[in-house]
């Protein structure tokens, strides 16, 4: 595959899960997922993980690669990419949901950084869900895993300094 595809795919790629992992930041609602629920005496998820939050972050990372879609040329060639784009984005809000869980069974605080785990949920839930739809290509899998690295510590520390966060990881 030539350079510039791989280009293209990382974007569809990292597009789609990145607009899905952001959204819940901005619209996150008031009813969390666990429902208050607790397991063990711990708060299964926390407040952190709404439904609002899960189902916006799936909404906007669908639209994202939807958008994709018309910009990028070889998202055209994608077999199934609704579907694709669909398993991003619910991919991406199960990692950071399934990371939330295991945060709370290790004792780790809601908003307590976790290091790479907090970087990575979201990418490697994308990356699990999405390749049952299209494998992906190990290059698209290294770039991913390297660039959120960074990526997303930037894009927190900007949503910490214009207050949409209470912490910068």
């Amino acid at each position: 595959m030539e350079v510039i595809e791989l280009v293209y795919l990382f974007l569809v790629y990292a597009a789609t899960m990145y607009f899905a992992n952001a959204a819940p930041i901005i619209l996150h609602g008031k009813v969390p997922v666990d429902l208050g629920k607790k397991l063990f005496g711990e708060r299964i998820l926390g407040d952190g993980k709404t439904i609002l939050g899960a189902l916006s972050g799936v909404l906007i990372g669908v639209s994202a690669g939807s958008m994709v879609y018309f910009i990028i040329p070889i998202a055209r060639t994608i077999p199934e990419y609704f579907l694709f784009v669909v398993s991003l984005s619910a991919g991406a809000i199960i990692g950071d949901i399934v990371k939330s869980f295991f945060k709370r069974r290790l004792k780790i605080k809601s908003g307590q950084q976790w290091a790479l785990a907090d970087q990575l949920d979201f990418i490697v839930g994308g990356l699990v869900f999405s390749s049952f739809v299209r494998t992906p290509e190990i290059e698209i899998v290294v770039a991913l895993l390297v660039l959120t690295i960074f990526v997303h510590s930037a894009t927190n520390y900007i949503a910490y300094k214009v207050k949409l966060k209470n912490v910068p990881w």
